[in-house]
């Protein structure tokens, strides 16, 4: 039996829902993390369609860019290949390249 205690101030209501919460036996899953987890799934699951390609050149950068296919390091005042992509829900992605080889390995018909 749940024995409720209500008080006469405004912050009854949280009590309420903790004392309800504490007799409760089902286990708690947040279905916001389950919501991220299908939009990750769908988004991988998603054809890309190549929007643009280029190529660039990092002039300074606090970071070190890294080629999307073999993980070589691309360092400043370095040429490398850019792809751009967009899947079917709208979501653009951008690729580093370190260079052809790897660029055609990933997108077969951009070779």
């Amino acid at each position: 039996m749940t024995h409720l205690t209500k008080r006469c101030d405004t912050n009854y209501k949280p009590i309420i829902s903790d004392i309800m919460n504490a007799q409760n036996t089902q286990e708690y899953r947040s279905q916001q993390s389950a919501d991220i987890a299908n939009a990750d799934r769908a988004r991988s699951a998603a054809p890309e369609s190549v929007e643009s390609q280029s190529i660039r050149v990092v002039i300074s950068s606090i970071e070190t860019r890294h080629c999307d296919h073999c993980g070589a390091s691309i360092d400043d005042n370095v040429r490398y290949r850019n792809v751009t992509t967009r899947d079917s829900a709208g979501n653009v992605s951008e690729y580093a390249f370190c260079g052809i080889d790897c660029k055609t390995a990933r997108f077969p018909r951009l070779g």
